[in-house]
């Protein structure tokens, strides 16, 4: 694999001809190959001497649209910070003196309320939304 390779290791230390993916800046001239790469497309540095590797620590990987226009806009190399598709919920309204009496249930706005009130629904979940996942050491050959 030539410079620039992103692997994920099984393993807390990069391998030897590895650098940990953490957006460290590095040397241009220490490691000319992977400058020669990737340039600056992760950061700059310190505009002169040094350049920043891919800070993949704690990311999902989306692979580039690169013209598909699954994700157009996006450019090269770029962060996405994370979203949550707009969606709605159905709200349950007991209506009637006891639990088991009718109850409906179907989506509607929020708007529907005639009492000049605003339904919602109990928030749930935890502080972001991610599949299954297992944590490992990204690196970036040099």
């Amino acid at each position: 694999m030539g410079a620039g390779h992103i692997a994920f290791f099984a393993r807390n230390t990069a391998p030897a001809g590895y650098l940990k993916a953490n957006g460290a800046a590095v040397s241009r001239t220490i490691y000319p190959v992977l400058f020669a790469s990737i340039g600056t497309t992760f950061g700059a540095g310190d505009g002169a001497t040094t350049f920043n590797l891919p800070d993949l620590r704690g990311e999902f990987l989306r692979g580039w649209d690169d013209s598909r226009g699954v994700d157009s806009g996006r450019t090269f190399g770029a962060l996405q910070t994370d979203a949550f598709r707009s969606h709605t919920h159905g709200v349950q309204i007991r209506l009637g003196l006891d639990d088991s009496n009718f109850q409906f249930n179907q989506g509607f706005s929020s708007d529907a309320c005639t009492d000049g009130g605003k339904w919602q629904t109990d928030p749930t979940g935890g502080t972001e939304t991610r599949p299954r996942n297992v944590a490992l050491l990204a690196c970036i050959k040099y």
